[in-house]
C-alpha cells in the first residue's frame, strides 16, 4: 500500500502514481481511469481517500479493490472494443464501469454481485451514466 503525496488528492495524481508504479501502460485503460473517478463508487465519507492506493471499505465486510490491483487487472486481461467480459464480484461498480468504457459500444460487460447491498449500490453508481 502506498499513500499519495499529501496535499495531492485527485484522480490524476492517482493515475500518475499508477503511471510511476509501471503498473498502468495501455491508453485506453488509462483513459477509461481518467474519465471514471473511484471517487464515484466509495460511499461519501471516504471520497477523500478514493485517490489513496489501498482498498476501501463499502459495506457487509466487502471492500472496492486498490486501485494498483484493479490497473494490473486491467492490463493482464487486456480488453479491447468489442470484447464481452464477465466482472465477478462487480461490488461498487468500478471496474464494471472501467471495462464498459474500455470494450465501448460494441462491447458487453455484465457484472454480478451476491451481496444485496452492494447489488444496489453498484446499481446507483452504474446508473450515473458513465459510459461514453
Amino acid at each position: 500500500m502506498r499513500s499519495l503525496i499529501l496535499g495531492d488528492v485527485s484522480n490524476a495524481a492517482l493515475i500518475i502514481h499508477l503511471k510511476e508504479t509501471d503498473v498502468l501502460k495501455t491508453k485506453r485503460i488509462i483513459s477509461a481511469l481518467r474519465l471514471i473517478d473511484r471517487a464515484d463508487f466509495v460511499p461519501a465519507k471516504l471520497r477523500l481517500q478514493a485517490y489513496e492506493d489501498y482498498p476501501l471499505p463499502l459495506l457487509d465486510g466487502q471492500t472496492i479493490s486498490q486501485p494498483y490491483t484493479v490497473a494490473l487487472m486491467l492490463e493482464l486481461l487486456r480488453p479491447s472494443p468489442g470484447s464481452k467480459v464477465l466482472d465477478v464480484g462487480s461490488g461498487s461498480g468500478w471496474t464494471t464501469a472501467l471495462l464498459a468504457q474500455i470494450v465501448g459500444h460494441s462491447g458487453k460487460v455484465s457484472g454480478v454481485e451476491i451481496v444485496p447491498g452492494l447489488v444496489k449500490f453498484g446499481q446507483k453508481n452504474l446508473a450515473k451514466g458513465f459510459v461514453a
